[in-house]
């Protein structure tokens, strides 16, 4: 089995190897590159691939935001996850829509990393439970006059959507067909002006209608 090629940036280099040996300790990874700052990063980058960048955001020269952006504007196949003390929202919506696949806080232990690193590169997203509540908060200001209806069925689909289902599973378990679910899965995005289903999801737990 293919190892996930990491490359990992942090300006404090007791930190850094601190990072490096959990890591190392999975069978499955291989610690490809370490970095200093956002320079080194991208020097890294142009000469090399990796699967999975993992970024500090305060570091010197290039800091982890600047970076990211031109991880994703150069080769955005490369999964991006945060891994800062930073817990600002607006930081966090900022890297959002850069488009990072993960956000963790330093505090996080060794399975979360782990289990973050597995999700983004399965194409999920991954963000530690205090990120999510923040991202969740930061929804719930934003004063939007626009009622939106979705209709019983659709909340229906949004439900099994987030519990990862495919368009094929969804038409099995509701008894229609795949076709059905597509039209339902186009009409719920444009209803709510969601761009993927990560956005389609962040709207429906800010709405409730995960609970």
């Amino acid at each position: 089995m293919r190892k996930i090629k990491l490359l990992v940036a942090d300006d404090h280099k007791i930190l850094l190897e601190g990072i490096v040996s959990l890591l190392q300790t999975e069978v499955s990874f291989n610690v490809a590159a370490t970095a200093g700052n956002g320079y080194e990063v991208m020097e890294l980058v142009n000469k090399n691939d990796y699967d999975v960048c993992l970024l500090d955001i305060n570091m010197p020269l290039m800091d982890g935001i600047e970076a990211a952006k031109l991880i994703k504007a150069t080769k955005p196949a490369v999964k991006i996850i945060m891994l800062t003390t930073y817990n600002d929202k607006e930081i966090i919506s900022e890297l959002i829509h850069i488009g990072v696949s993960g956000y963790l806080l330093k505090n996080s232990d060794k399975s979360e990393l782990v289990e973050a690193i597995n999700k983004v590169m399965s194409g999920r997203y991954y963000f530690s439970a205090e990120v999510e509540e923040i991202i969740m908060q930061g929804v719930a200001e934003k004063k939007n006059t626009e009622v939106i209806v979705l209709t019983d069925r659709e909340i229906e689909i949004i439900k099994l959507l987030g519990k990862e289902y495919t368009n094929e599973k969804i038409a099995n378990e509701l008894y229609i067909s795949y076709r059905t679910v597509e039209t339902h899965r186009r009409n719920i995005m444009q209803k709510t002006k969601s761009h993927n289903l990560a956005g389609l999801l962040k709207h429906a737990y800010s709405k409730g209608f995960m609970k």
